[in-house]
């Protein structure tokens, strides 16, 4: 399993950890990126975790994108 865990800047212990899960739901189930947050510290158990279908992992991208520019609003709906 490829695990990407980026820390936070200003919590010691916080993280969001990206990784990629083939078949999350059983046999032939579509494959997810799973998002994760922790606050403590534990990667293998974040506070809260999103699962994205991975034909979506680009769009979703492109919108964290748009909402992280300073003119955000300009774009939401």
């Amino acid at each position: 399993m490829l695990r990407i865990t980026v820390p936070y800047r200003d919590r010691e212990k916080a993280s969001i950890t990206v990784t990629r899960i083939d078949e999350p739901y059983g046999k032939d189930s579509m494959s997810v990126v799973s998002i994760g947050s922790t606050l403590k510290g534990d990667i293998d158990n974040p506070t809260w975790k999103v699962h994205i279908p991975v034909d979506l992992v680009e769009e979703v991208v492109s919108a964290m994108k748009e909402a992280s520019d300073s003119n955000w609003r300009s774009h939401a709906e």
